[in-house]
């Protein structure tokens, strides 16, 4: 078969396929879509809480909400199913904080307000953990884990940055 003919077919089948990469992602509203169980752990943290006020995350569904707090910490995640209980399978972001704390990753990004945001990437093993950001801020260490809509590790590193400087941004909540 000639060149020219497996080119079109080639470069359909390459279309569709970023098409349906970038149909897949949607926005989310953070704080409502973490609803009553983000007030329930306001009142139970005693750091301030910091999220972006939209993610885009590799989901088309419904958003279930889990966390809780303490003096010290929080954990608030957003889940595909109840329960979820932070498993690989249904965990699709997951926001946190704790009092002192160190970064865990090398690697640096640039943040709002001069600040130094720490990134993980995707990395798989036995099962695979998405991306990660890490800042510090008032004395505590926050962190965003999300399965954010892009599939190149650049975009999937915007996409954190762009989540952690909307957290930063939007202050406590």
């Amino acid at each position: 078969m000639p060149r020219t003919r497996l080119v079109a077919p080639l470069l359909a089948v390459a279309v569709a396929l970023a098409i349906a990469t970038v149909a897949y992602a949607r926005s989310y509203d953070v704080p409502g879509s973490l609803g009553s169980t983000l007030d329930r752990t306001r009142a139970k943290a005693g750091l301030a809480i910091l999220l972006p006020s939209r993610l885009a995350l590799d989901y088309d569904g419904r958003l279930h909400a889990s966390g809780g707090g303490d003096r010290r910490s929080y954990e608030l995640a957003l889940d595909a199913a109840p329960n979820c209980g932070g498993a690989d399978a249904c965990l699709l972001a997951s926001f946190s904080a704790q009092r002192g704390g160190t970064p865990a990753f090398r690697t640096k990004v640039a943040l709002r307000g001069g600040r130094t945001g720490y990134y993980k990437a995707l990395s798989c093993g036995g099962s695979c953990s998405p991306p990660e950001i890490q800042w510090r801020s008032r004395g505590n260490l926050y962190s965003i884990q999300a399965k954010v809509g892009a599939s190149a590790s650049a975009s999937q590193r915007r996409a954190l940055v762009t989540a952690a400087n909307s957290a930063i941004g939007a202050g406590p909540r």
